[in-house]
C-alpha cells in the first residue's frame, strides 16, 4: 500500500512541476538560463586544471607521503629530460654545455644535470665518460629538475615551454644537434594539451551528432533542440558545482561533460518521446506535456538514480582521482534530470507550433517505423544466439590489463619515442628508485648490494665523488641537494638495468629494490601503487555498483520478477564485454576503470524504461517496443556518439576508454531489445500478477 502510495505521488509531483512549468515558462526559463550563465562565469574563474599524477591520489596515503618527503628534501624526481642528438661526440658535448649554461637560473629550473659532477680531465685520464650519453654515443641526456614538487600545471607548462624556448635560442643547429623532451613534466604538458583541444574538440563534436541523430530520430528541428539546450544548462550547473567544490579538474574528472552529454541526454529522449505519443493521440503540445512527465516519473527517477548511485560508488573505490569524476558526474546526471523535468517542459511550450493537436507528422505508438522494425527483430533463436553470445565471455579469460605507461600516450608520441630509446641504448632511464638515508655507513652497504644488482643499470649517489676530493664542495647547491638534503639526508639513485614499463621487468626490479629496503620511494614505485589502486578501484566501484543497483532496483519494483528482468541487461553485459574486448584484443588499462560503472548504468537504466513499459502496457511488447524500445535504441545511440567520438582521440588511452564504452553500450543494447522482450513475454502471466 505504502509503495502504491509513493508511486501515485512521485507520479503526481512530477506532473505538478511539468504543469507549473508549462505554465510558467518564460519565469522557469530566465531562472535556468541566468544560473547557467552563472555557472560558467564560475567555472571560467575558479575552475582549474590539475594534470599531475599527484592529483589523482590521496596524499596522506603512505606511498604518497614518503614520494612527498622526497621531494621536500630533494627535489622532485619527476624531471624533464632534454636529449640532444648528433653524429659528433664533441660537438655533442659543446652543445650539452651550451644547453647546460642556458637552462641555469630558468625560470622554474632548480638544477640541470648534463653530466657527472667530477673533475672532467681526471674522468678522462681514469678513461669514464663524464657525460649522460647512450651506448652509441649519438645521444646525451641532460636533467632538468623544476623547482615545484607538486608538478602542478600552472607551473610546469611555463617551466616546459621555458626550457623549449631556450633550448631553441641555443641555435643548437650549429652544431649539427637536434633536440628533444621526454619525462613526466612534458607527458603531464601533453595530457594537458590533448584534454583542452581533443576532449574540447571531440565533445562539441558528440554534441553536434547527437543533435543530428535527434533531428533525424524525431524528423523535426525543434524539440531536439530543446532537448540539447536543456543538456547544456545541466552542464553547467555541474560545472558551477564544481568550480565550488573540488575547484578543480584532473585528467579523470575533466572527462565529466562527455559523460554527461551521453547518459543525461537520454532523458529528454524518452520524455520527447512519450510528449510526441500524447500529440498524436489528439492533445496539444501544452496539454500532453504534464501527464506525459507523470507517466514516466517513476522509470525516469529509477533510472537517474541507479546511475548516479553507480556514479556515486566511485566516490568509495579508494582512488581520488576516481572519486571525484564519480561525485562531479553523479550531480551532475541528477542536474541533468532536473533540467529535463523543468527547461524541456517550458521549452517545448514557449515554443510549441501554431498548429492544432494532433498535427500531422505525429506517428500514433503502433505505426512508428522503429517499433515495427524491432518486433520484426524478435524470435526466440535470436535470443538464445544473443544471450549464449554474452554468456560465452565467462568461458575465455578475462581481458589483459596493460599498466604500460607509454601505452597511453598519442600514437607518434616524441616523448614517449624518446623514453624508448633512452632504455634501449642507454643505462639510464627517466624512471629510478630512490633510497633515502641519514647514514654514510647504510648508503654505502645499498652501494655495495645494488652494485651486484642485475636489475640495476646504474647507480648514482655521493659517494660517486670519493675519487675526486673536494668535488662535492665544488658543486653548485642545486647539485649538492640533489646527493645530500640540508638536514644531512643522502639520496642514492638507482636506475633500472631494462624497461620498467614491461610488466615483467618492472615487478622484477619493484621487489628487489624492496627488498633492499621497505622505505624506497620513486615514479616507478609510485606509478605502480597508482596502477595497482585503479585495479582495486574497479573491482570495488564494480562490487558496490552491483549491490546499489540490486537495492535500487527492488526498491522500485518492489517485487522479485520484475526486478530481476530489469537487471537482466546489466548482468548479461558484464561477461559480453569480457567476451567482446577478448574478441577484438582490447586490454583494460587504469583509465577504462571509469567506463564499468557507466556502463552498468546504462544497462539498468535500459531494463527499468522497457519493464515498466511493459508493465504499464498490461504485457503488450510491440506496445512496448514501439514506445519504450524505441527510445532505448535512440539513447543509447546517442550515448554510443557521445563515447565513439573519443575513440578520434590521439591519446590511445581515452581512445582504449572510448573502444570499452563503446563495446558495453553496444553489448547492453543488443540485449535489451532482443533478450529481455523475449523474457518478458516468456514470463508475462507471473510477472503481470506479480505487478498487479
Amino acid at each position: 500500500m505504502i509503495s502504491r502510495v509513493f508511486a501515485f505521488r512521485l507520479d503526481e509531483t512530477f506532473e505538478a512541476l511539468a504543469a507549473f512549468c508549462v505554465r510558467r515558462a518564460n519565469l522557469v526559463l530566465a531562472a535556468a538560463f541566468l544560473s547557467a550563465l552563472v555557472g560558467i562565469a564560475l567555472a571560467a574563474a575558479r575552475l582549474d586544471l590539475k594534470t599531475s599524477n599527484l592529483d589523482l591520489v590521496d596524499p596522506s596515503l603512505p606511498e604518497v607521503q614518503r614520494f612527498l618527503r622526497f621531494a621536500d628534501e630533494f627535489g622532485t624526481p619527476n624531471q624533464l629530460i632534454v636529449v640532444l642528438e648528433g653524429t659528433d661526440p664533441k660537438k655533442l658535448r659543446r652543445a650539452a654545455e651550451e644547453v647546460a649554461g642556458s637552462l641555469q637560473g630558468a625560470p622554474g629550473v632548480r638544477a640541470v644535470l648534463h653530466r657527472k659532477p667530477f673533475d672532467l680531465e681526471g674522468m678522462e685520464i681514469l678513461g669514464i665518460d663524464p657525460y649522460f650519453t647512450s651506448r652509441g654515443g649519438g645521444m646525451l641526456f641532460a636533467f632538468v629538475q623544476p623547482s615545484d614538487r607538486s608538478s602542478s600545471a600552472a607551473t610546469l607548462a611555463p617551466f616546459v615551454q621555458g626550457v623549449r624556448e631556450r633550448l631553441v635560442g641555443s641555435h643548437l643547429e650549429r652544431f649539427g644537434v637536434s633536440f628533444g623532451l621526454t619525462g613526466m613534466p612534458q607527458y603531464a604538458l601533453d595530457d594537458r594539451d590533448i584534454i583542452q583541444g581533443d576532449i574540447s574538440r571531440l565533445s562539441f563534436l558528440s554534441l553536434v551528432v547527437i543533435c543530428l541523430l535527434f533531428i533525424t530520430a524525431f524528423g523535426a528541428l525543434r524539440r531536439p533542440l530543446a532537448a540539447t539546450a536543456a543538456l547544456l544548462v545541466g552542464v553547467c550547473w555541474t560545472a558551477g558545482l564544481t568550480a565550488f567544490f573540488p575547484g578543480y579538474l584532473t585528467l579523470l574528472s575533466a572527462f565529466f561533460a562527455a559523460i554527461l552529454f551521453g547518459l543525461g541526454v537520454d532523458y529528454g529522449i524518452h520524455i520527447i518521446d512519450r510528449v510526441e505519443e500524447r500529440v498524436a493521440s489528439g492533445m496539444s503540445e501544452a496539454e500532453a506535456i504534464p501527464p506525459a512527465l507523470g507517466s514516466l516519473a517513476r522509470p525516469l527517477s529509477a533510472g537517474a538514480g541507479t546511475t548516479a548511485a553507480v556514479l556515486f560508488t566511485l566516490a568509495a573505490s579508494g582512488f581520488k582521482g576516481f572519486a571525484e569524476l564519480g561525485r562531479i558526474a553523479g550531480f551532475g546526471i541528477l542536474f541533468c534530470l532536473l533540467a529535463m523535468v523543468t527547461v524541456l517542459p517550458a521549452l517545448l511550450a514557449r515554443f510549441a507550433p501554431r498548429q492544432a493537436a494532433g498535427r500531422k507528422g505525429e506517428r500514433p505508438l503502433e505505426q512508428r517505423r522503429l517499433g515495427r522494425w524491432l518486433m520484426r527483430l524478435q524470435g526466440r533463436p535470436t535470443a538464445l544466439v544473443v544471450g549464449a553470445a554474452a554468456l560465452a565471455g565467462l568461458a575465455v579469460a578475462p581481458p589483459a590489463f596493460d599498466a604500460n605507461y607509454l601505452n597511453l600516450q598519442p600514437e607518434g608520441s616524441e616523448a614517449a619515442e624518446l623514453e624508448r630509446r633512452m632504455i634501449e641504448g642507454s643505462d639510464l632511464a627517466p624512471m629510478f628508485a630512490v633510497f633515502v638515508t641519514p647514514e654514510m655507513a647504510r648508503l654505502k652497504e645499498l652501494a655495495w648490494l645494488l652494485s651486484d644488482e642485475s636489475s640495476v643499470g646504474s647507480i648514482h649517489s655521493i659517494l660517486d665523488l670519493n675519487a675526486f676530493p673536494g668535488a662535492f664542495e665544488a658543486l653548485p647547491e642545486d647539485q649538492k641537494r640533489a646527493l645530500e638534503s640540508p638536514s644531512g639526508l643522502y639520496a642514492l639513485y638507482a636506475f633500472p638495468a631494462e624497461d620498467i614499463w614491461q610488466p615483467e621487468a618492472q615487478q622484477v626490479f619493484l621487489d628487489r629494490m624492496r627488498r633492499l629496503d621497505a622505505e624506497v620511494t620513486g615514479m616507478p614505485f609510485l606509478g605502480a601503487f597508482m596502477v595497482e589502486r585503479s585495479r582495486r578501484a574497479m573491482r570495488i566501484s564494480a562490487a558496490l555498483s552491483s549491490l546499489a543497483l540490486l537495492i535500487l532496483v527492488f526498491l522500485d519494483f518492489r517485487r522479485p520478477l520484475p526486478a530481476l528482468l530489469a537487471l537482466t541487461p546489466t548482468l548479461l553485459t558484464v561477461p559480453a564485454i569480457a567476451g567482446a574486448m577478448r574478441l577484438f584484443g582490447v586490454s583494460w588499462n587504469p583509465i577504462d576503470v571509469m567506463a564499468v560503472p557507466v556502463i552498468l548504468g546504462i544497462a539498468v537504466d535500459n531494463g527499468i524504461h522497457l519493464v515498466h513499459r511493459f508493465l504499464h502496457e498490461a504485457g503488450d511488447l510491440r506496445r512496448t517496443l514501439a514506445g519504450a524500445g524505441r527510445s532505448v535504441v535512440l539513447t543509447s545511440g546517442t550515448t554510443l556518439a557521445a563515447f565513439g567520438a573519443l575513440i578520434l582521440t590521439r591519446h590511445r588511452g581515452l581512445a582504449s576508454f572510448a573502444q570499452v564504452m563503446s563495446l558495453g553500450i553496444g553489448a547492453a543494447l543488443l540485449l535489451s531489445v532482443l533478450v529481455l522482450p523475449q523474457l518478458l513475454e516468456a514470463l508475462k502471466r507471473p510477472l503481470l500478477r506479480s505487478s498487479s
